[in-house]
């Protein structure tokens, strides 16, 4: 492929556009999850900390559910081996990488916008709040993607992605919901320092998985 990276994201959105199934079932997961959350915290007062953990399994599991697909969807249609014929490794990864970030912030704004819509949690640092939402995405993208690439050559490939993707996630939703709860804090109990960290934290894990990505991708993408 000429165009390298760019080809393959054009590629995945496309198919995307075309299909719809991974989008309309990501969607509809996170609907089911908000509304369950709300119908479970119905007249209650939902404390930051409470919130956080809330929304941050709602994305967690968002991630589990939807990005391993992007890369075993190529065995499953058999279209790995063509793949692998007329593209580089790293180009492979960056393009679908990249359509997992875009395709996970596009997921975690809708359940983040449904979920403060759904329980009323107020927000006290939006700008606290958008930074650890960013990062998680980035930080899920990069690591779910590899591990869709580790799985690929498996039988029972997709339920071996979110086994594998889970102890690698957990971490990063740890930095998520501490930054998160932060975010949500009206009160001011929390030390706004700590929630930096903890989105900083995230930005810096997902900018060094997309970064180191492509060489972790091109040992276990073989031609």
């Amino acid at each position: 492929m000429k165009s390298g990276w760019t080809a393959i994201l054009r590629k995945e959105l496309r198919s995307e556009l075309r299909q719809r199934s991974g989008l309309v079932t990501t969607l509809l997961f996170g609907i089911f999850t908000v509304v369950t959350i709300s119908f479970a915290t119905f007249d209650l007062a939902i404390s930051p900390q409470l919130g956080a953990g809330l929304l941050g399994v709602a994305l967690l599991f968002a991630a589990i559910v939807a990005l391993p697909r992007v890369v075993l969807v190529e065995e499953e249609q058999g279209t790995g081996d063509l793949l692998r014929l007329l593209a580089k490794p790293e180009d492979v990864y960056w393009g679908k990488a990249l359509y997992n970030l875009a395709f996970m912030v596009a997921t975690a704004l809708v359940i983040t916008f449904l979920f403060l819509g759904f329980t009323h949690v107020p927000v006290a640092k939006p700008w606290l709040l958008m930074i650890c939402t960013f990062g998680s995405c980035a930080s899920y993208a990069g690591t779910v993607t590899l591990c869709g690439a580790l799985v690929a050559q498996a039988s029972n490939r997709t339920a071996l992605a979110g086994v594998l993707a889970v102890p690698l996630l957990l971490p990063l939703s740890f930095l998520a919901v501490s930054g998160m709860r932060v975010a949500l804090d009206v009160a001011g109990g929390f030390n706004v320092g700590k929630g930096v960290i903890a989105g900083v934290g995230l930005l810096c894990y997902g900018a060094a998985t997309l970064l180191i990505g492509p060489y972790l991708f091109s040992a276990v993408w073989k031609r």
